[in-house]
């Protein structure tokens, strides 16, 4: 079975954007209360460049195996999670953003703007709850895993339990089998019967 490399990378952005909102938060304020420096959050930016890159490489690799996966799922269904995901890389971009301007912002500006970015992260974790609810739905639901199959798996052709097969379902008694039948000749139980009752007259 060919495996694409579309799941391997989606759970990157997935995990990232979950935690990046609780970070900005720790962050905001240990910069406010002057635990950190202005410098520390460097940090949160280099975070939200990681969020956004991985989360493009994922796109594009969505797209790329689109032509497969259409081959057994409606194309309105993978373009519904293409949408979703575009919207969430969106959001995260505009997170960006926002870190670096409030890298260059004054200190009693910028700690409501990376509230602000906070806020924006917890709408991009709906948004990538949303896309990978969409994504396991073509696979589990919608059987897009299928299109990768090189063909039927022994699994596939073993019967599963309660599944009925052609064969009969009769018991057979191997030793029963072995016994003499009454038909066959030369073989009576009748101790009456002598070699001479087979002999034909001349």
């Amino acid at each position: 079975m060919q495996v694409p490399f579309h799941p391997l990378v989606v759970h990157f952005p997935l995990a990232l954007t979950f935690i990046l909102p609780v970070l900005i938060v720790i962050f905001a304020w240990m910069i406010k209360v002057n635990k950190m420096t202005a410098k520390g959050w460097i940090i949160i930016v280099g975070l939200q460049m990681a969020l956004v890159a991985s989360g493009y490489v994922a796109l594009e690799t969505g797209e790329t195996e689109e032509q497969t996966a259409k081959r057994v799922v409606a194309k309105s269904l993978i373009h519904a999670h293409e949408e979703a995901a575009e919207i969430f890389v969106g959001s995260t971009v505009l997170g960006l953003v926002l870190s670096i301007a409030a890298f260059f912002l004054r200190k009693e500006l910028n700690f409501p703007l990376k509230l602000l970015m906070a806020a924006l992260g917890l709408v991009s974790s709906f948004l990538a709850y949303r896309t990978g609810s969409l994504g396991g739905e073509l696979v589990y639901v919608h059987g897009a895993a299928n299109a990768y199959r090189d063909g039927p798996t022994v699994e596939s052709l073993l019967p599963t339990p309660g599944q009925k097969t052609s064969e009969s379902t009769i018991q057979v008694n191997e030793s029963e089998s072995l016994k003499p039948d009454e038909n066959d000749y030369g073989t009576s139980d009748d101790p009456s019967l002598g070699d001479d009752d087979f002999k034909q007259e001349d």
